[in-house]
């Protein structure tokens, strides 16, 4: 049975569900990492299996951002996530610098 490596640079991870068989896969998240600033976390899934999923979820928006990407070994993996540090999940601290376009309106409180 062939193995892929799917990184995950999503916090929680992700539950993948075989669409034919039912069959669940659990990718792991950046917060299983127990290394500080991480840029993914790698799981082990069978080839088949992802490609089954891949093809019916091809247009999974964490699929097609890079959140969820595939690779053939640990090495490469390490590779793409860095080709991807600059591409956005949606889930990276916000700025508090007021800048952030997610907090439109919210300003830093006085530290009193």
């Amino acid at each position: 049975m062939a193995k892929i490596v799917i990184g995950c640079r999503l916090p929680n991870g992700l539950v993948l569900t075989h669409p034919i068989s039912g069959e669940s896969v659990t990718l792991a998240g950046l917060h299983s990492s127990k290394i500080i600033g991480s840029t993914h976390v790698s799981t082990e899934v069978d080839a088949d299996f992802w490609e089954a999923w891949k093809a019916k979820y091809k247009d999974f928006t964490p699929l097609k951002t890079g959140a969820i990407f595939e690779a053939r070994n640990e090495t490469e993996a390490i590779s793409k996530a860095k080709e991807l540090r600059k591409e956005k999940t949606g889930f990276e601290p916000m700025a508090t610098d007021g800048k952030d376009p997610r907090a439109s309106g919210v300003k830093k409180a006085d530290a009193k």
